[in-house]
């Protein structure tokens, strides 16, 4: 069985929409993925997994 690579967690900046890959972590022979702590481009510290960036920004307009 050919080894897959594990595709980190993408996270989305609410202040800018800067995109950032999660610092990744590892457990149980896994990985797990968090947001970064602030955003370098503007500052914020509010983030968005990636895949739910869709549904979260369509739901504030």
């Amino acid at each position: 069985m050919a080894h897959q690579p594990e595709e980190p967690e993408r996270y989305v900046c609410e202040g800018c929409q800067a995109v950032y890959a999660g610092t990744a972590y590892a457990e149980d022979g896994g990985h797990s993925f968090e947001a970064p702590t602030e955003c370098a481009a503007c500052g914020s510290s509010s983030f968005v997994r990636f895949v739910q960036w869709t549904h979260h920004s369509s739901s504030e307009t």
